[in-house]
């Protein structure tokens, strides 16, 4: 090695050993990295390990909803109106959906009319039938993405008869899932009933909590809670009348061409509603099955069968009101009842601002000569004239004393009902009109219009059977439609007891005065067709003018047996050309079945109509 240079040696060792220079900056970066990753470390590994196990666990299990049963409804007989069904939901993690699987499921959607219901990208499909649920778990087995759950429809046992009284359920707004604290993939009473009783309906979920696998499938089941049904209603409503008479309203109301109306029967010693129906009505079940072409007729029907108007219409009563008149008139002794009033068709009143102009106020027919009882039974409008506003020398009762009386037998406010959507009524004053921009002046005219039901007076026909029932017994009661909560075992934890607002209205003697005037109407007044039934009939007919005088609605609130009731009947009819006429033949029909059914009367019914088979 002698040729090798010393030099040339040291130079290579010092280029292949020689270490390069290494900035500062470097070295604070790597210490900086180890120490964050350290930290993390330590932060996850202690600091938050139970977090973030919680997270990884709920990751691992999932909570799966067990629809609770809706409570049962029943009728006073025990008959279900509501009850359930088994049926199948669908619940889908749209996140987790391919093209395919999207296009599939929307296209069941689409063919089947189901209803669903979108909730962060979660979609909720309603009631679908055994087969459709089936297909759907063969086609995606334990997939917890896509998956059909246990669950109930609700079934409506007597369709259009008890439409706008049961209501019907559907997915909530958003003020219902405030007002109820429900989810929005919850169906809740969206009507009637089904609304107003919402919370005890409801029931309480259970769920199933799984272990998921990584394939988002089942592993295991990890704890099962049960649901607990809602509680169960027992109604006042007797189902089978309830069903027949809509048949014979129906029937009727086709064959005279008519469109709106309806009819209540209640108990007027209990305040029980054993009826009530508003026609147009509609098939509950409609909406829950989704059946879109009749929930888009309904909707659009112009005579709104989604309205109850029962409940919630507001109309004129007509000469119904008259008794209330000529009891208050007795009860301020401002007229005997044997005083006579002589009728020749009409009143006329000077116009006090222009000489011989006169306001005139026609009677519908001319009746001579009436006292109290023949004016209530052949509903004189000139006899009502003079002692609700006063005429020459008889002194008439006033606005403000007839506002008194009506309040008394309870218009101008909710009778409180157990339903949703009732309605006040209006009852008009001097200090009401005055609010009127065009004509603020209260006249006698008007309180002359008052005192014959007419005018900016209102009720509705669920305060006529209120009244009716207070000029019946002489007490003023709460009307009612549930009867009794029952618990899953049926027991009763809740039951309405009769609520007796007040009695003892008025003075014995002055009320049976009017009684005997309106068993009159039965026997030879305004409901002479009445008067061959044999349960005895007391009663008032009305017929208010609508739309500037140029048609009628007709009423006819009554009761039986006169003189000790049972039941109170009120039917009415929108826009007929002839009048409280118009519901007699309709009224006597309905009378037939609910006593032809009565096992206290029903020898009675049979016989006579064995007797008289024309009707």
């Amino acid at each position: 090695m002698e040729w090798l240079d010393e030099e040339i040696i040291k130079e290579k060792q010092e280029f292949y050993f020689k270490t390069p220079p290494f900035p500062i900056i470097y070295v604070i970066l790597f210490i900086f990295l180890n120490l964050f990753f350290g930290f993390i470390v330590f932060k996850y590994t202690f600091l938050e390990f139970n977090k973030w196990s919680l997270y990884a666990e709920k990751n691992r299990t999932l909570k799966i909803k067990i629809p609770a049963p809706r409570g049962l409804i029943y009728d006073r007989n025990n008959n279900i109106i509501a009850d359930n069904l088994p049926s199948f939901d669908l619940i889908v993690n749209l996140l987790s959906l391919n093209e395919e699987d999207l296009g599939y499921i929307n296209k069941l959607i689409q063919e089947n009319n189901l209803n669903y219901e979108i909730v962060d990208n979660t979609l909720y499909v309603k009631n679908l039938k055994k087969e459709l649920a089936f297909q759907l778990m063969i086609r995606y087995g334990n997939s917890l993405d896509i998956r059909v759950t246990n669950s109930f429809v609700r079934r409506y046992k007597f369709k259009e008869s008890f439409g706008n009284l049961i209501g019907y359920i559907g997915f909530p707004n958003k003020e219902e899932i405030e007002n109820f604290g429900v989810e929005p993939q919850e169906f809740v009473g969206k009507l009637g009933i089904e609304k107003g009783y919402q919370n005890y309906l409801r029931g309480k979920d259970g769920y199933l909590e799984i272990e998921k696998g990584v394939k988002a499938d089942i592993v295991r089941i990890i704890k099962k809670i049960e649901p607990t049904p809602g509680y169960n209603l027992k109604l006042t409503i007797d189902a089978n009348f309830q069903e027949k008479a809509y048949k014979i309203l129906d029937r009727y109301m086709k064959e005279k061409n008519y469109k709106k109306g309806g009819l209540i029967m209640m108990n007027p010693q209990t305040g029980e509603i054993l009826s009530l129906i508003s026609y147009p009505s509609f098939d509950s079940n409609i909406f829950v099955e989704n059946i879109k072409e009749k929930i888009e007729e309904t909707l659009n029907n112009q005579f709104n069968p989604l309205f109850n108007r029962i409940i919630s219409g507001l109309y004129a009563p007509g000469s119904v009101i008259k008794p209330i008149i000529a009891v208050a008139a007795l009860e301020e002794k401002i007229i005997s009842p044997d005083k006579k009033i002589y009728s020749s068709g009409s009143i006329r009143i000077p116009n006090p601002y222009i000489p011989n102009m006169y306001s005139i106020f026609r009677d519908w027919k001319v009746h001579g000569w009436v006292d109290m009882k023949k004016a209530i039974a052949n509903s004189v409008n000139v006899y009502f004239y003079t002692i609700g506003g006063g005429y020459e020398d008889q002194k008439g009762l006033g606005i403000y004393k007839i506002k008194k009386y009506f309040e008394l037998f309870g218009l101008g406010k909710k009778t409180n009902i157990d339903f949703i959507g009732e309605k006040s009524g209006f009852l008009p004053d001097p200090e009401t009109k005055k609010k009127n921009i065009i004509d603020p002046i209260w006249r006698l005219g008007d309180t002359y219009n008052i005192s014959i039901g007419q005018g900016d007076l209102t009720v509705t026909p669920l305060q006529i059977a209120v009244f009716t029932s207070a000029l019946a017994t002489n007490k003023l009661i709460t009307p009612f439609i549930v009867k009794e909560i029952l618990n899953q075992n049926n027991n009763p934890i809740y039951i309405r007891k009769p609520q007796i607002i007040k009695e003892k209205l008025v003075n014995e003697e002055n009320l049976k005065i009017i009684q005997e005037g309106m068993r009159m109407t039965v026997t030879e007044g305004t409901a002479k067709i009445l008067n061959d039934f044999p349960i005895p009939i007391a009663g008032k007919s009305g017929t208010p003018q609508i739309f500037g005088k140029k048609k009628l609605n007709a009423f006819f609130a009554g009761y039986a047996p006169y003189p000790n009731p049972e039941i109170v009947l009120v039917v009415f009819i929108e826009e007929v050309p002839e009048g409280s006429v118009a519901t007699l033949p309709l009224y006597k029909e309905l009378m037939k079945l609910y006593f032809e059914n009565h096992p206290k009367y029903k020898n009675l019914s049979e016989n006579y109509y064995l007797n008289n088979a024309e009707f």
